[in-house]
């Protein structure tokens, strides 16, 4: 139950409760012969808290509905509360028409005094009740403690916690010049964080079905609109590969995905705009200036740079129609890098230099390292203005489709952002990785190999170990954000394996895509493989 419905269904409980000692109350006082009561009177006392009943549970629902994904906050506008008390008005209305319609039958004849203090004694026991119960939550301290925790937690959902910087980091930050360091945006980094120390924030207590439930809202709530298998293979693509890239033509949303992800986790985002000219390394980097004796650093380095300070955010580096230029060339050292160990993910910026401070998370001399908190994020376009992307490339990265589109909902509450530290997401991948329940199963894997086998046979395409990890670690983390294995294998048999049939128009290559389809539909049918169908209906219509 959300928490907005709960504390309502709380507060209307306890309600419920003082109404019934207050009756009670009433009912001591009619017996003792203190106040009489007539018997139509408690016939109107019934219907009113039968009223009430009806009303509170009205309350309950609407403000349910009306509540975000984990019910802390609600967009109720004066014409909702207006529309929720309809049953309460209603329901007068008709009392009122049957009491002054129908005053001879016994039921509905009532005397006014009488109705008058019996609904003074009930409404002075009901507050007399929550006056006591104000007094026994002060006496025992629970209206503080309670209230202390909520402005905590909202406060550090706010911003990370403050920590304070020792003497010594204050010492050797007064030591440092950008101005005279070969690298003075570096080490302008090195400074700040000298004087702020990182401390991270408190990361959410989501799973990962929630996470792209939650992200998902969001995103329909700025007006962007995907399938939830898009989300799901974003999710996954993290949990299986430090790098991925977004394909669809322009204007589906490629750039907007890791932007509003990043937004709705409370992550850092860098965008790095690919140019055509972009040749090697110092594209992406920066290059040393022999003549001002400097390292020209881009926002990238810096972004990078940061990440080793920040060790719990997210961070994505964007790189934006990275297509534009050949990504083998100017990515050339990501991609080699990105498969040695993690204790090796380093790459060099110039030979070691000793002129001026240099920057102190640089590794080996002056090679910057890649923490395992980044993950590195391309879109690409498909048109005549773009390099096409090669099999060295896609059989590294975890490819997303976006050649489907979700249909526009109406979602206007408002859907509050989380924290998501990069710790958490990775126990969040390690706790799929390690439930049996989500996990590839023997049968499912041989049912797939079906599919793999015939595509060796009649297409001399095969993959390797690094293609089977990326499918065994997909697998678990899709399934634990909602979906299915047979799905997650649709994904990245559609899009690591059938992607290599792209400009293959040999003799032969029709009627095996016939043969492989009717294998997809007998195997699996047109839901669960519904990718693959549509990839195998592309590649005959350029067969034609």
């Amino acid at each position: 139950m959300k928490k907005i419905s709960k504390t309502t269904c709380e507060q209307g409980l306890k309600s419920m409760i003082f109404i019934a000692i207050s009756c009670f109350v009433l009912f001591l006082l009619s017996v003792f012969e203190v106040l009489e009561v007539q018997r139509a009177t408690w016939y109107l006392i019934l219907l009113l808290a039968v009223l009430t009943a009806v009303q509170w549970a009205a309350a309950v629902l609407v403000l349910n509905f009306r509540s975000d994904e984990i019910g802390e906050n609600t967009d109720m506008r004066k014409k909702d509360w207006l529309f929720t008390f309809i049953p309460a008005a209603a329901g007068l209305a008709l009392l009122i028409v049957l009491y002054a319609s129908l005053r001879g039958v016994p039921f509905f004849t009532i005397e006014g005094k009488n109705v008058l203090l019996s609904l003074l004694v009930l409404l002075g026991g009901t507050g007399l009740c929550y006056l006591f119960d104000y007094a026994y939550i002060t006496a025992t301290k629970k209206h503080v403690v309670q209230t202390t925790t909520v402005k905590i937690v909202k406060k550090e959902k706010a911003e990370n916690p403050k920590k304070q910087a020792s003497k010594e980091d204050k010492r050797e930050a007064g030591k440092l010049d950008p101005e005279t360091a070969v690298f003075p945006d570096l080490v302008s980094i090195d400074k700040r964080f000298l004087l702020e120390p990182y401390a991270p924030a408190p990361s959410a207590e989501v799973k990962l079905h929630e996470l792209c439930s939650g992200f998902n809202a969001y995103l329909e709530s700025k007006g962007m609109f995907y399938t939830m298998e898009t989300l799901r293979a974003f999710v996954g693509g993290l949990a299986c590969s430090r790098f991925m890239i977004l394909e669809g033509l322009s204007g589906t949303g490629k750039t907007s995905l890791p932007k509003y992800f990043a937004e709705y986790c409370g992550a850092n985002v860098c965008f790095t705009s690919v140019q055509a000219s972009w040749k090697d390394r110092s594209d992406v980097f920066g290059y040393y200036n022999d003549f001002v004796g400097k390292f020209k650093e881009t926002p990238f380095l810096r972004a990078l740079y940061e990440a080793n300070y920040q060790t719990d955010e997210i961070h994505l580096m964007v790189l934006d129609e990275m297509n534009l230029s050949r990504i083998e060339y100017y990515f050339a050292d990501f991609l080699s890098v990105l498969e040695l160990d993690e204790s090796q993910w380093k790459i060099e910026l110039m030979p070691v230099s000793t002129g001026g401070a240099l920057p102190k998370k640089l590794v080996d001399g002056c090679s910057v390292a890649i923490p395992q908190n980044v993950w590195f994020v391309g879109t690409a376009n498909k048109d005549d203005s773009t390099f096409t992307v090669t099999d060295k490339v896609y059989d590294r990265a975890i490819v997303i489709d976006f050649s489907q589109r979700k249909e526009a909902n109406v979602l206007k509450r408002r859907v509050p952002q989380i924290h998501l530290g990069a710790d958490k997401l990775q126990a969040l991948f390690a706790e799929a990785f390690a439930d049996p329940a989500y996990n590839l199963k023997r049968a499912e894997y041989e049912k797939f190999s079906v599919l793999t086998d015939f595509v060796l046979d009649a297409f001399d395409i095969n993959f390797g170990n690094r293609i089977l990890n990326q499918i065994v670690r997909f697998v678990p983390v899709y399934v634990a954000c909602g979906g299915t294995s047979a799905k997650a294998l649709d994904l990245m048999f559609s899009r690591k394996v059938l992607r290599k049939l792209e400009g293959k128009f040999d003799d032969g290559i029709k009627a095996n895509l016939v043969k492989l389809e009717k294998l997809v539909l007998d195997e699996y049918g047109k839901t669960e493989f519904s990718s693959t169908l549509e990839t195998i209906a592309r590649l005959k219509r350029k067969l034609i």
